[in-house]
């Protein structure tokens, strides 16, 4: 005859097992179909969706809530056309991945490849147009940030940025002059003031031969006639 004592133990592991049932019903209904990414959002790029889809290992039949949304970020990432991807998801199967594109800001080698402002190579380059080119010692950190610095407009009238062998950037102009910058501090500075001196120019209808923004706030020119003027704004 079972004691009172032993009821209570066959009921408890009853209710134990049937906890443990639910429990177990649960975690493999988060395995069905229900969660599966089938509204699927992207935004901030061009880049084809099937394509970025390809590099982020994800499409419709991927599993929502067990995504590793950091994981995802990762893999995108580590494409050089992306500098920053943001995935977030939002049940049942909803799954939002949000693009910020490396944007190209010079051209390097022959044939040419887009470089970004971190030096990163991002990939071939459809046109040559419209962006200078790196030269020299150190792509990276000097002259890619070199054009990084440069407004679209005043990257357009520059033909190369070379960076020498003790670490000096120097600039080739469209306009048929080369610019001394001086070391990597300040390249905002010395940007800014390389297009007051080509706006000078135009304005005031001069052919320089060479010039100088080292020290941004001061820029010396070097006209044809060998006259060494500081240009007025």
């Amino acid at each position: 005859m079972p004691t009172p004592e032993r009821g209570r133990a066959a009921r408890l592991a009853g209710r134990g097992a049937a906890a443990l049932a639910l429990v177990t019903a649960g975690v493999a209904a988060t395995y069905t179909p229900l969660f599966a990414a089938g509204d699927i959002h992207i935004v901030g790029t061009d880049l084809r969706h099937d394509d970025l889809l390809g590099v982020a290992r994800v499409d419709d039949r991927t599993n929502v809530f067990h995504l590793d949304t950091h994981e995802v970020e990762r893999r995108l990432e580590l494409d050089p056309r992306i500098l920053d991807a943001t995935v977030t998801t939002s049940l049942p199967g909803t799954l939002r991945i949000a693009i910020e594109p490396r944007v190209a800001v010079a051209l390097a080698g022959a044939p040419p490849t887009l470089v970004g402002a971190d030096g990163v190579v991002i990939g071939p380059a459809a046109t040559a147009e419209g962006l200078p080119r790196l030269r020299g010692e150190d792509l990276r950190t000097g002259a890619a940030a070199a054009a990084a610095m440069m407004s679209s407009n005043l990257r357009g009238a520059v033909r190369s940025i070379v960076v020498r062998s003790d670490g000096r950037i120097g600039v080739r102009l469209e306009a048929g002059f080369s610019a001394d910058l001086g070391d990597r501090s300040e390249l905002e500075a010395k940007a800014a003031s390389l297009r007051v001196i080509l706006d000078w120019a135009e304005g005031e209808d001069v052919r320089i031969a060479s010039a100088d923004v080292t020290v941004p706030s001061s820029p010396t020119v070097k006209l044809d006639d060998v006259t060494t003027v500081v240009p007025d704004p």
